[in-house]
């Protein structure tokens, strides 16, 4: 290995004030911020993004095979029946059990 040659590092005279106020202290100028405004993105390129999401989906709505009147009556009487058939079942596990909770606590 290559020794290299250092300065010894020096004491600081007795009754010199280093209290760092004698150095100047230069500070590189700082990067120009810009404002919160041109960070936003250009409102035409949202515009013209929601006006084709727009477009592709009425072509997508074009597509669906919508059910007629019969089938969506079908359905919805379907849906009513099992609401009204699962809401005895809870209304009667209800009543039982509290019935069970009064016998319990009496």
């Amino acid at each position: 290995m290559k020794k290299t040659k250092t300065k010894p590092k020096t004491a600081p005279k007795e009754g010199a004030q280093n209290s760092g106020r004698s150095k100047v202290v230069r500070l590189k100028p700082g990067k120009p911020r810009a404002s919160w405004t041109s960070k936003l993105p250009p409102v035409r390129r949202y515009w013209g993004s929601s006006v084709q999401f727009v477009k592709e989906a009425w072509q997508e709505l074009k597509k669906v095979n919508w059910p007629g009147r019969r089938e969506t009556l079908g359905g919805t009487g379907v849906v009513l029946i099992l609401v009204i058939i699962i809401s005895i079942f809870l209304g009667l596990i209800d009543f039982g059990l509290s019935r069970l909770v009064k016998q319990i606590i009496h």
